[in-house]
């Protein structure tokens, strides 16, 4: 039992300790898509979005909005636009979320929900037209805590990551297995100014499966380039027939809020 209270309180440290490092910040991309296949629907695309992640009194507060437009292969264009927010305290055991996608081919999208973490046991409940009770017992992360381990790892010069996590993102898909390869750190060049920026960045590659899916290819890739601050400043998503580039713009630094 001592030794269970020991490695709890050093892992709360530990955790503190690295969240102090992350950047309160509102981060700007350009988008671009590119297709793969040859026979992708998907001729090409652009689009923005924005990333806004602040300390707050109690947590850790993100919200990501997307505008995308697709150029199709029938000479038409589609559009999507997206909103996601969620609120993580610093303990790492409560977790809420929103979503909201608005799509010309896939109609509306409208939901949330909450989770609640105590050791291996995660409960909440998504609601949407119905609410419908969730349900988990495994060894399973939430997102900035999922961060703070893989910068954790970065710091430590650990290359292998892999993780269960509760996104939230995907109403079909809550929880995604991620496996991360974490490569040397590097110097980039940027014409950004901003006090919150830092020119080393770590790239690392990330592979997202469905949850226990025995499948061995990944459902999405993503390659990032991010600093010790949690701040990402190129991303590339592979979603097999097609790639979206993103590069970041803009960055202003967030305050935080006075508590």
């Amino acid at each position: 039992m001592k030794i269970l209270v020991i490695t709890f309180v050093l892992t709360l440290t530990l955790t503190k300790s690295f969240a102090s490092t992350l950047v309160s910040h509102k981060a700007y991309y350009k988008l671009l898509l590119n297709k793969t296949e040859a026979n992708s629907l998907l001729q090409g695309g652009e689009g923005k979005s924005t990333f806004y992640f602040e300390k707050s009194c109690n947590g850790w507060a993100l919200k990501e909005n997307f505008l995308l437009s697709y150029n199709l292969s029938n000479n038409k264009t589609t559009n999507t636009f997206s909103i996601f927010k969620t609120f993580e305290d610093f303990s790492s055991n409560n977790f809420s979320f929103e979503h909201y996608d608005k799509s010309d081919i896939n109609g509306i999208i409208d939901y949330q929900g909450f989770i609640k973490k105590k050791n291996k046991y995660l409960s909440g409940k998504i609601i949407e037209k119905e609410i419908t009770n969730l349900n988990y017992e495994d060894k399973i992360l939430l997102p900035t805590e999922h961060l703070i381990k893989l910068l954790n790892h970065a710091k430590k010069n650990k290359k292998i990551l892999y993780s269960n996590v509760f996104f939230g993102s995907s109403k079909t898909s809550l929880v995604k297995r991620v496996s991360a390869i974490i490569g040397k750190i590097k110097t980039i060049t940027t014409k950004l100014e901003s006090e919150v920026i830092n020119n080393e960045v770590w790239p690392i590659h990330l592979a997202f499966f469905n949850y226990k899916s025995k499948k061995s290819s990944p459902e999405t890739q993503i390659v990032i380039e991010i600093d010790e601050g949690g701040i990402v400043y190129n991303y590339e998503v592979d979603y097999g027939d097609y790639k979206m580039l993103a590069k970041l713009v803009k960055l202003e630094n967030i305050s935080g809020t006075k508590c």
